[in-house]
Order: C-alpha cells, then structure tokens, then sequence
C-alpha cells in the first residue's frame, strides 16, 4: 500500500504551527523528522499517518486530563 506524504505547509496548516516551531519540535524529539523525498534533501514530506497518530496522541493526552 502507498503512503500519503504531507509537506510542510500542509503539516503545519493541520497543527496550527508556524515554521520555526515544527522545525523546533522536530529537534527536541516532540514530533516526527521528516522523509527526504528526493536525493538533494529539498523536498521533504511526513507519512500522513504519522502526522495522524500524533493529533491522536495529543487528543488522548488532553482527555485523560480532562478525566483525572
């Protein structure tokens, strides 16, 4: 099965981040690093699923909050 890739524009529409605080997450280990979908490093994109499964996290995360 093919994976869907996002780029950053798109992971950072749906986290509601600017750029310099994707990148920062990335670096403090918070949120997935990217795929290099070329050669040259340029163009790079996130697996959806993954981008999915931290918004499921993070819901998760606020509701147990909400129920202690």
């Amino acid at each position: 099965m093919l994976e869907k890739f996002i780029r950053p524009r798109q992971v950072q529409a749906a986290m509601g981040w600017s750029r310099s605080t994707l990148y920062q997450k990335i670096s403090e280990g918070l949120f997935p690093a990217p795929v290099k979908l070329d050669a040259t490093g340029r163009a790079v994109g996130w697996p959806e699923r993954e981008v999915a499964a931290y918004q499921k996290e993070r819901i998760a995360a606020r509701d147990k909050m909400v129920a202690a």
